[in-house]
């Protein structure tokens, strides 16, 4: 590891105002609005011709009223802020952040020892989705009818999302309500600045949520995905849309193309073992962590079944059955269990563990059940439940395996302050990183991968610039490997989305 330095300058134009910019942190994570908070002068800069001097003193009015217009403009998150940071070292670099949306103010305090500073905070444009997204009224229709309908046809959660929004504001009929102020909420729901697909790209090519683990599922868990995000309670868009990403083992992310530079982020399956794009070397870094044994091994998911099954192994067959009925039972359980493929599992390898099955799974379940579908016996129920929600089940605790194991696995690389890597990869949350060190003969190799969950890159015009890559599954090889044998290869999907 060897020591670097490099020089930043920064400034920033805030609200119609030209800042300059002592000090900045540029915040970004899985599941998170990028964030910048920068250290400004109270006072807006001027451009003079060179070599003429202009010194002015400040007054605390002026740093008061500077503070008072800014923090007013921040209330109504309609302000704008461009952000140009440059870097020189080894490299030569620049960030430039456009129609960034000013989102809070502060003022240190002011002594007559020390220069006063402005902390401005600046979010990415996908945190308008914060203010709008619950509907404070009644329903007086059958929104259920509704909702399916609007929902049964989507290909992506943002799809969805938005149809049912649609579907929310214009078709869906309300009870009176008391004044105009919640109407006006629900009108501005999924529309223009709200709308989520103006943010995020959905990058999941196989369709939504376990649709694919058995035949019959994909309407019925679009339609179980839409009463999910049908806005009725507290919540904005952004909480519905982070809610989900839990539900429905999604993450919101960023890539090469959609990214915190650009208008759009990403939302994807969660795929902790995507291939590495980013690549990191121990040249540029400080310190790292090499990755320690798993504090939590687990060597399968086991799930209780949805349906009768429970009720059959319980309390006990509902009648009596021939031997063609028991025949078609095949010795029933209760329960499902992914186990990855090893010839020789023991015990020491892990333990098995429990989870229960996904609500929009069991939503699913209950959805529109044709009349008559298990009056004809409970073999019939037991069958339609194994062909299809049993599936959907066992890969479920497949992606809850793979997106579990190594997970607790956790580090970081600092290092000199860089917004790519050496290929002129942007270092973004949602990827993969490849680290490396070199060997006795100066050959570069992998020290370990890791799944990188958040980057923070701050600068200083007094020094200590440095950006910190925390990364969780870190391993030493690109997958997983028990005894040797790969149970999770490099660049495996998310079972959920197959």
């Amino acid at each position: 590891m060897k020591n670097k330095v490099v020089t930043v300058s920064a400034k920033a134009w805030v609200a119609g105002y030209y800042l300059g910019v002592c000090e900045a942190t540029v915040t970004l994570a899985v599941n998170a609005v990028p964030t910048v908070q920068l250290e400004c002068a109270p006072s807006e800069l001027e451009s003079y011709k060179p070599l003429v001097p202009h010194v002015y003193a400040p007054t605390i009015s002026d740093f008061s009223d500077l503070y008072r217009d800014l923090a007013q403009k921040a209330e109504g998150m309609s302000e704008e802020c461009e952000i140009y940071i440059e870097t020189n070292g080894d490299d030569h670099d620049v960030l430039h952040l456009k129609r960034w949306i000013l989102a809070g103010v502060g003022l240190s305090s002011i002594t007559a020892v020390s220069a006063p500073h402005l902390v401005i905070v600046a979010q990415h444009p996908i945190c308008k989705l914060t203010k709008v997204g619950a509907i404070c009224e009644t329903t007086k229709s059958n929104q259920s009818i509704l909702i399916n309908a609007a929902a049964r046809s989507g290909t992506d959660v943002i799809k969805i999302m938005q149809a049912v929004y649609t579907c929310a504001r214009d078709v869906i009929e309300y009870l009176p309500s008391p004044s105009q102020y919640a109407k006006m909420f629900r009108q501005n729901l999924g529309v223009g600045d709200f709308d989520p697909g103006k943010y995020l790209e959905y990058s999941g090519s196989n369709g939504i949520f376990l649709s694919n683990a058995a035949s019959g599922l994909k309407e019925r868990i679009a339609q179980a995905i839409g009463r999910m995000v049908f806005p009725s309670t507290e919540g904005s868009t952004w909480d519905t849309l982070v809610r989900l990403c839990g539900m429905l083992m999604l993450n919101i992310t960023q890539n090469q193309k959609n990214n915190y530079t650009g208008d759009k982020l990403v939302i994807e399956p969660m795929q902790p073992w995507k291939k590495y794009s980013i690549t990191l070397d121990e040249d540029w870094s400080f310190s790292t962590d090499v990755p320690g044994m798993n504090p939590f091994k687990i060597i399968g998911v086991m799930s209780r079944k949805l349906g009768p099954q429970i009720v059959e192994c319980s309390l006990g067959l509902r009648r009596d059955l021939n031997a063609q009925d028991k025949a078609k039972l095949a010795n029933p359980v209760s329960e499902v269990l992914y186990v990855p493929k090893m010839s020789d599992v023991s015990l020491s390898d892990g333990r098995i563990m429990m989870t229960s099955a996904p609500a929009v799974l069991e939503q699913a379940c209950r959805i529109n059940a044709p009349k008559g579908k298990f009056s004809s016996g409970f073999i019939d129920a037991l069958k339609t439940y194994a062909d299809g929600f049993d599936t959907a089940l066992t890969k479920y605790c497949q992606a809850v395996y793979e997106c579990t194991a190594c997970s607790m696995v956790q580090g970081s690389a600092r290092m000199a302050l860089g917004f790519r890597d050496f290929s002129g990869q942007l270092i973004l949350p949602g990827n993969t990183c490849r680290f490396r060190t070199k060997d006795a003969k100066g050959k570069r190799k992998p020290l370990y991968y890791g799944y990188i969950r958040q980057v923070v890159h701050h600068l200083s015009a007094k020094g200590g610039c440095e950006t910190i890559v925390a990364m969780s599954y870190m391993r030493p090889d690109e997958g997983l490997t028990i005894k040797g044998k790969v149970v999770i290869p490099a660049g495996s999907p998310n079972a959920a989305y197959e």
